[in-house]
């Protein structure tokens, strides 16, 4: 089964190479984030603090399991993928929930709303500027929460190779093997010279 997974290459290249691009594009897409958080602290000002905050401690436990991915595959440890699954699973329904609320929102016309939930209520934006920012918003996320739907298939195929690979090392092919493991029986001296005739059946070790 493990050779299986390894002859099915993901996109020409093997799971460790595909979750080691992955903790590569993550750790770029965190960078982008934070300078666009301090970006948007310094334009909003005080509004969008509680965003920045939150932005800020999202980051970090984002790195910290780009940190773990980066190490499970140094040390072939499955379990340590399982909190990058999880905050993959959160982000990707975090970013649907979100891109769902302003569309809502801008359906009903509630430009205020919008602005509110960016952490733009301070700032002075007219309702066209804040509907367009509101659907570069909606398309930001789904185009994110898609490439973490792609991400997540990768971690988890990868979990299962490196699953397997643990499996492997764990149980010993060789000392597993029937030859090894079979119950072998030696003859009572009531045999004939205490030995036994491979002719007539009988059991080993055969006498000289």
């Amino acid at each position: 089964m493990l050779g299986d997974r390894r002859n099915n290459k993901i996109a020409c290249c093997s799971p460790t190479t595909a979750g080691v691009i992955v903790a590569v594009i993550e750790f770029i897409l965190c960078i982008l984030s934070v300078y666009g958080l301090i970006r948007n602290f310094d334009l909003f000002g005080q509004s969008y603090f509680l965003w920045f905050l939150i932005g800020i401690i999202s980051i970090l436990i984002i790195l910290s399991v780009i940190i773990l991915l980066c190490y499970a595959i140094k040390t072939d440890n499955a379990r340590l993928l399982i909190p990058h699954l999880f905050v993959q699973i959160f982000l990707i329904l975090f970013l649907i929930i979100v891109a769902l609320v302003v569309f809502l929102l801008i359906v009903f016309g509630a430009h205020r709303g919008i602005r509110r939930l960016l952490g733009h209520d301070s700032y002075h934006m007219s309702d066209e500027d804040t509907e367009y920012l509101g659907l570069l918003i909606i398309l930001i996320y789904l185009i994110v929460a898609a490439i973490e739907v792609v991400f997540l298939y990768l971690i988890y195929k990868l979990y299962l190779y490196l699953k397997d690979y643990t499996r492997v090392q764990m149980n010993d092919p060789f000392m597993n093997n029937p030859v090894y493991t079979a119950n072998w029986q030696v003859p009572t001296k009531r045999a004939p010279n205490g030995y036994g005739s491979p002719d007539s059946g009988d059991i080993y070790p055969y006498g000289p």
